[in-house]
C-alpha cells in the first residue's frame, strides 16, 4: 500500500503533483538539488491553498496539517524508504537515466519508481533500472498537475500487474482521473490530439483562413464547449457514425496532415515574444507578472473541475 511519496523536482509539474498528495494527507517529499527552488514551491503552497479554499475546495485538512505532509528536501536520500517515487525533472534523458539508476540503488526492494516524462521514451529513461524492473512505469500527469485531473499510465512488459493497479488505485484515491496507454509512442494519447489541433490550427491561420482571435473563438466556443462534457467518440456517436465517415471521407484528403514550418510561430519565437513569460505571444500580457497570469488561468481551472467534479466541492452548510 502506497503511503509514503516522492516526488523529484521542484518546478511546475514536481509543486503540483506534490501539492496534490499533501492536500490529500498523503505523507510526501519534495526534493530538488536547489534551495532556491523548494523555498519557491512552499510560497506556492501558501498560494494555492488560498485560491483553492476560496473557490470552494473540499481540503479535508487545515492548513497547517497540509504542510505537516510535506517534507522539502535536496538530499535524495530521504526517499530510500518511500513508497511511490515520482520523477518529475527537465525533459533530459540523461539526467533522468542517472536519477533511475540512482533510485534503483537507494530505495527499498518495494518502492515503485515512476516518471513523469511527456516527451522521452519511458524504455529508455529506465534502462538502467535492474533491482525495480518490475516496480516501474510512467505517470503523465497534466499541467497544472493539481487542477487537471488526468494522468495517462503506461507499463513496460516487466512492470507487473500487481504495481499498475497499485498505483492506478492510489491516484484514483487522490483525485486523479487514469487511463492507460497501451503502446509506447512519442506524446502517449492526449498530447498527439493536442499538437494534431496545434498543426490544424496553425495551418488556417498561416493560410489565410482565419484570424487568431476567431480561431480560438472557434476552439472555446464549438468543439471546447462540447469536450468541456463529453469525449470525442461519444461527440461522433451523437452526431452519427455514417455523418463521421462522410465528414472525414470529404475533410481527410483536405486537412494538414504533414510536416511544413509555420513561418507565424517561428517568427514570433525569432522575436522572443514567445508567450505569457515574455508578456507577448498571440496575445498581449500586460501589466501582470508571469505568476499572476498562471494564477489568473488556475483560478479559471479551478471553477471548472469544480463544475464537472462536484465531489471535489464544499457542501454547501459544511465547514473545512
Amino acid at each position: 500500500m502506497i503511503r509514503k511519496v516522492g516526488v523529484i523536482g521542484a518546478g511546475t509539474m514536481g509543486f503540483g503533483i506534490a501539492f496534490q498528495f499533501a492536500i490529500n494527507g498523503v505523507q510526501t517529499k519534495l526534493v530538488d538539488i536547489s534551495d532556491q527552488m523548494l523555498e519557491v514551491a512552499k510560497g506556492k503552497f501558501d498560494a494555492y491553498l488560498n485560491l483553492f479554499r476560496a473557490e470552494g475546495y473540499d481540503i479535508r485538512f487545515t492548513d497547517e496539517e497540509v504542510m505537516s505532509h510535506i517534507t522539502f528536501t535536496t538530499d535524495f536520500r530521504d526517499l530510500a524508504n518511500a513508497d511511490f517515487v515520482i520523477e518529475s525533472v527537465t525533459e533530459n534523458l540523461t539526467l533522468k537515466q542517472n536519477i533511475f539508476k540512482e533510485l534503483d540503488e537507494i530505495c527499498e526492494a518495494n518502492t515503485i519508481l515512476a516518471s513523469n516524462t511527456s516527451s522521452l521514451k519511458y524504455s529508455d529513461i529506465t534502462r538502467h533500472v535492474t533491482k525495480h524492473k518490475d516496480r516501474t512505469l510512467l505517470t503523465h500527469f497534466f499541467n497544472p498537475a493539481h487542477i487537471v485531473p488526468l494522468v495517462e499510465l503506461l507499463r513496460s512488459n516487466d512492470t507487473s500487474e500487481e504495481v499498475f493497479n497499485e498505483v492506478k488505485t492510489f491516484l484514483e484515491k487522490n483525485n486523479k482521473v487514469t487511463i492507460e496507454v497501451k503502446k509506447e509512442v512519442a506524446g502517449l494519447v492526449a498530447n498527439r490530439i493536442q499538437a494534431a489541433m496545434v498543426r490544424e490550427a496553425l495551418s488556417l491561420i498561416e493560410d489565410g483562413v482565419v484570424s487568431e482571435k476567431d480561431l480560438d473563438t472557434a476552439i472555446f466556443e464549438g468543439p471546447g464547449f462540447r469536450f468541456s462534457s463529453s469525449g470525442l467518440l461519444k461527440i461522433m456517436d451523437f452526431g452519427g457514425l455514417d455523418v463521421w465517415k462522410a465528414v472525414m471521407d470529404g475533410l481527410q484528403p483536405e486537412i494538414e496532415s504533414g510536416v511544413r514550418s509555420f513561418k507565424k510561430i517561428e517568427q514570433k519565437v525569432e522575436e522572443g515574444t514567445i508567450g505569457v513569460k515574455s508578456g507577448k505571444g498571440f496575445y498581449d500580457y500586460p501589466g501582470k507578472s508571469f505568476d499572476g497570469f498562471v494564477m489568473d488561468r488556475d483560478t479559471e481551472l479551478v471553477r471548472h473541475l469544480l463544475t464537472t467534479h462536484s465531489k471535489l466541492k464544499v457542501k454547501e452548510g459544511t465547514t473545512t
